[in-house]
């Protein structure tokens, strides 16, 4: 067994894959982290990206109400014995921000729906950070067909070393390998 950690603003009581949004680095799914501040650090700019929304509203409608939501902490045990024998599961594991990586974080990128065919994918985690490198490559990948020598100026710009892992479950199969932990969600601020 393994911990993973998820960051949200949203109260769950159960996983839902359906539930992820699109134009994410692996797809429409769930994603969870074996970093404890990672998952924190998600929830609080999530919290924070939810609150200036709500006061753009408010500044146009003074009537809106506001939900008050909370950064949540989601603590998971993953059965992760199913990464050396994965039976009925179909698993994509990158050990390293490579040009595979950027091209498939691209294709997951550029669609509200998840673009392949795994239960799993484990990987670097592309942040905002990562995200505006990535773009600022985007016309030049673009216009050279995603060329090797512009992949690997992208990939050294990017600090791979330093890209917190992600795991993603985008199917109701891969969910099964997940449960909470007893202490299973802390409010993180």
């Amino acid at each position: 067994m393994k911990d993973l950690f998820h960051g949200t603003t949203y109260d769950i009581n159960e996983i839902n894959v359906m539930m992820g949004k699109g134009f994410k680095d692996f797809g429409k799914g769930f994603y969870a982290t074996p970093i404890k501040s990672h998952a924190e650090n998600i929830a609080r700019r999530n919290k924070r990206i939810i609150e200036a929304r709500e006061a753009k509203i408010r500044q146009r409608n003074p009537e809106y109400k506001t939900k008050g939501y909370q950064a949540y902490r989601y603590n998971l045990e993953f059965d992760d014995s199913c990464l050396n024998k994965p039976g009925n599961l179909n698993i994509k594991i990158f050990t390293e921000a490579n040009q595979e990586w950027v091209r498939f974080i691209l294709m997951n990128r550029n669609s509200d729906s998840t673009v392949h065919n795994y239960d799993i994918v484990i990987g670097p985690t592309a942040d905002e950070n990562i995200v505006t490198v990535i773009n600022s490559y985007k016309e030049e990948l673009i216009a050279s067909n995603y060329a090797s020598e512009v992949l690997d100026a992208l990939i050294k710009e990017l600090e791979p070393e330093n890209l917190p892992k992600q795991y993603f479950f985008g199917t109701n199969v891969a969910i099964q390998k997940l449960k909470f932990k007893k202490n299973k969600r802390e409010i993180v601020g």
